[in-house]
Protein backbone atom coordinates (compact mmCIF):
# COMPACT_ATOMS: atom_id res chain seq x y z
CA UNK A 1 0.00 0.00 0.00
CA UNK A 2 2.83 2.39 0.90
CA UNK A 3 4.51 1.67 -2.45
CA UNK A 4 1.37 2.64 -4.38
CA UNK A 5 1.07 5.91 -2.43
CA UNK A 6 4.69 6.77 -3.26
CA UNK A 7 4.08 6.07 -6.96
CA UNK A 8 1.03 8.37 -6.98
CA UNK A 9 3.02 11.16 -5.33
CA UNK A 10 5.82 10.63 -7.85
CA UNK A 11 3.37 11.02 -10.75
CA UNK A 12 2.10 14.41 -9.57
CA UNK A 13 3.71 17.47 -11.14
CA UNK A 14 6.34 19.01 -8.92
CA UNK A 15 5.76 22.63 -7.92
CA UNK A 16 8.85 24.77 -8.35
CA UNK A 17 10.20 27.95 -9.88
CA UNK A 18 12.53 27.60 -12.84
CA UNK A 19 15.21 29.43 -10.85
CA UNK A 20 15.13 26.66 -8.22
CA UNK A 21 16.67 24.14 -10.64
CA UNK A 22 20.45 23.97 -10.31
CA UNK A 23 22.41 22.61 -13.27
CA UNK A 24 25.86 21.17 -12.64
CA UNK A 25 28.54 19.51 -14.74
CA UNK A 26 29.47 15.94 -13.93
CA UNK A 27 31.72 16.33 -10.93
CA UNK A 28 33.18 12.89 -10.41
CA UNK A 29 32.45 9.53 -8.88
CA UNK A 30 29.95 10.94 -6.36
CA UNK A 31 27.60 11.84 -9.25
CA UNK A 32 27.74 8.40 -10.88
CA UNK A 33 25.19 6.70 -8.55
CA UNK A 34 22.76 9.59 -9.13
CA UNK A 35 23.00 9.21 -12.91
CA UNK A 36 22.67 5.42 -12.67
CA UNK A 37 19.60 5.63 -10.44
CA UNK A 38 17.80 8.05 -12.75
CA UNK A 39 18.57 6.10 -15.92
CA UNK A 40 17.72 2.74 -14.35
CA UNK A 41 14.47 4.16 -12.96
CA UNK A 42 13.24 5.95 -16.08
CA UNK A 43 14.72 4.28 -19.18
CA UNK A 44 13.93 0.80 -20.46
CA UNK A 45 17.48 0.08 -21.61
CA UNK A 46 19.53 -1.64 -18.88
CA UNK A 47 23.13 -0.45 -18.67
CA UNK A 48 26.06 -1.89 -16.75
CA UNK A 49 28.30 0.30 -14.63
CA UNK A 50 30.95 -0.07 -17.33
CA UNK A 51 28.70 1.69 -19.86
CA UNK A 52 28.18 4.63 -17.53
CA UNK A 53 31.88 4.83 -16.77
CA UNK A 54 32.74 4.71 -20.48
CA UNK A 55 30.79 7.91 -21.06
CA UNK A 56 31.53 9.88 -17.90
CA UNK A 57 35.24 9.07 -17.75
CA UNK A 58 35.98 9.80 -21.41
CA UNK A 59 33.63 12.79 -21.81
CA UNK A 60 32.85 14.13 -18.32
CA UNK A 61 32.44 17.66 -19.70
CA UNK A 62 29.40 16.47 -21.74
CA UNK A 63 27.39 15.14 -18.79
CA UNK A 64 25.14 17.39 -16.73
CA UNK A 65 22.76 16.91 -13.81
CA UNK A 66 19.74 18.96 -12.70
CA UNK A 67 18.93 19.32 -9.00
CA UNK A 68 15.90 20.65 -7.18
CA UNK A 69 16.44 21.33 -3.49
CA UNK A 70 19.29 18.81 -3.41
CA UNK A 71 17.40 16.07 -5.25
CA UNK A 72 18.74 14.94 -8.63
CA UNK A 73 15.79 15.25 -11.04
CA UNK A 74 17.46 15.01 -14.44
CA UNK A 75 20.62 14.11 -16.31
CA UNK A 76 22.14 14.01 -19.77
CA UNK A 77 25.11 11.82 -20.73
CA UNK A 78 26.87 12.33 -24.06
CA UNK A 79 29.99 11.57 -26.06
CA UNK A 80 31.70 12.91 -29.14
CA UNK A 81 34.00 11.60 -31.81
CA UNK A 82 34.72 11.09 -35.48
CA UNK A 83 31.89 9.58 -37.54
CA UNK A 84 32.04 9.38 -41.35
CA UNK A 85 34.58 12.19 -41.60
CA UNK A 86 32.50 14.42 -39.33
CA UNK A 87 33.17 15.28 -35.69
CA UNK A 88 29.83 14.40 -34.11
CA UNK A 89 28.32 14.63 -30.66
CA UNK A 90 25.97 11.89 -29.49
CA UNK A 91 23.31 12.08 -26.79
CA UNK A 92 23.41 8.68 -25.10
CA UNK A 93 21.06 9.15 -22.14
CA UNK A 94 18.57 11.88 -21.30
CA UNK A 95 16.32 11.56 -18.28
CA UNK A 96 14.03 13.83 -16.29
CA UNK A 97 11.87 12.21 -13.63
CA UNK A 98 8.15 12.33 -14.32
CA UNK A 99 7.03 15.07 -11.89
CA UNK A 100 9.56 17.45 -13.47
CA UNK A 101 8.88 16.75 -17.14
CA UNK A 102 7.49 19.32 -19.54
CA UNK A 103 9.14 22.21 -17.75
CA UNK A 104 12.25 22.74 -19.89
CA UNK A 105 14.75 20.79 -17.80
CA UNK A 106 15.67 18.32 -20.56
CA UNK A 107 15.96 21.19 -23.03
CA UNK A 108 18.39 22.99 -20.74
CA UNK A 109 20.43 19.83 -20.11
CA UNK A 110 20.75 19.18 -23.86
CA UNK A 111 21.54 22.84 -24.58
CA UNK A 112 24.41 22.76 -22.10
CA UNK A 113 25.83 19.57 -23.64
CA UNK A 114 25.50 20.89 -27.19
CA UNK A 115 27.21 24.14 -26.20
CA UNK A 116 30.25 22.17 -24.98
CA UNK A 117 30.14 20.01 -28.13
CA UNK A 118 30.18 23.13 -30.30
CA UNK A 119 33.04 24.63 -28.31
CA UNK A 120 34.91 21.34 -28.84
CA UNK A 121 34.46 21.44 -32.61
CA UNK A 122 31.48 19.14 -33.17
CA UNK A 123 29.74 19.73 -36.48
CA UNK A 124 26.56 17.84 -35.62
CA UNK A 125 24.87 16.00 -32.80
CA UNK A 126 22.77 12.86 -33.02
CA UNK A 127 20.53 10.77 -30.82
CA UNK A 128 19.49 7.22 -31.58
CA UNK A 129 16.08 6.15 -30.33
CA UNK A 130 14.18 3.01 -31.35
CA UNK A 131 16.49 2.50 -34.31
CA UNK A 132 15.83 5.99 -35.69
CA UNK A 133 18.65 8.47 -35.85
CA UNK A 134 17.90 12.13 -35.29
CA UNK A 135 20.41 14.79 -36.29
CA UNK A 136 20.71 18.25 -34.87
CA UNK A 137 23.19 20.34 -36.76
CA UNK A 138 25.11 22.65 -34.51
Amino acid sequence: MESKKMEEEEEEKAEFEESEIEYVSYGGEHHLPLIMRLVDQELSEPYSIFTYRYFVYLWPQLSFLAFHRGKCVGTVVCKMGEHRNTFRGYIAMLVVIKPYRGRGIATELVARSIKVMMESGCEECSEVEDGTCYFMFV
